[in-house]
């Protein structure tokens, strides 16, 4: 896919891999990032990236991934100043590692993950990465149904990306349960 001059979407983007991803699509010349996580550190990471590539490429956006209105905002705001989103990276993820079942040697009883935090980990891994992938394919169908297009053909070219981040834990790790599951399901 050509991303000159496309407008992509990148969580978890004060992070490692997601700040990668930036300076790597900033430096192949994407029209415009919008880089999104829960800490103030990515506006730093904005200006890095825009002082690296010498042009302003990436605004940072900061809040909490699995909010649907923070969400719709970002996309929102993208759509009016930028243009249509083409490139959907949702990077954001954490671990809360724990054993499935431990047994306390003290009182022998089993003491299960918790269900709270395997929702938590579930949330911001699996649900939130398919959610803002959704948004960007919604808006291509909507921008596709005002140009009066209907189902897309091959032959018109690809429209979007998403790329979703796994990670070799999907196999199975000791004690990330809720971690390994949410990559499986990527």
């Amino acid at each position: 896919m050509n991303i000159k001059d496309k407008v992509g979407v990148i969580t978890g983007a004060a992070g490692g891999i997601g700040r990668a991803v930036a300076l790597e699509l900033a430096n192949r010349e994407i029209g415009f990032l919008a880089l999104v996580d829960f800490s103030e550190s990515v506006h730093e990471v904005c200006k890095n990236i825009n002082a690296e590539v010498e042009r302003p490429v990436a605004t940072g956006y900061v809040g909490d991934v699995t909010d649907e209105a923070f969400r719709t905002r970002v996309y929102r705001e993208l759509n009016e100043k930028h243009g249509m989103v083409n490139i959907c990276v949702p990077a954001a993820g954490i671990t809360r590692d724990g054993l499935a079942v431990k047994i306390d040697k003290e009182t022998n009883r089993a003491a299960i993950y918790p269900l709270k935090t395997f929702r938590q980990v579930t949330e911001v891994n699996l649900l939130a990465p398919v959610y803002w992938a959704l948004e960007m394919v919604a808006g291509i169908a909507e921008q596709r149904s005002r140009l009066g297009l209907k189902r897309w053909e091959p032959e018109e070219g690809l429209q979007g990306a998403v790329i979703l981040i796994g990670s070799v834990s999907s196999l199975g790790n000791k004690g990330q349960i809720s971690y390994a599951a949410t990559k499986a399901g990527l």
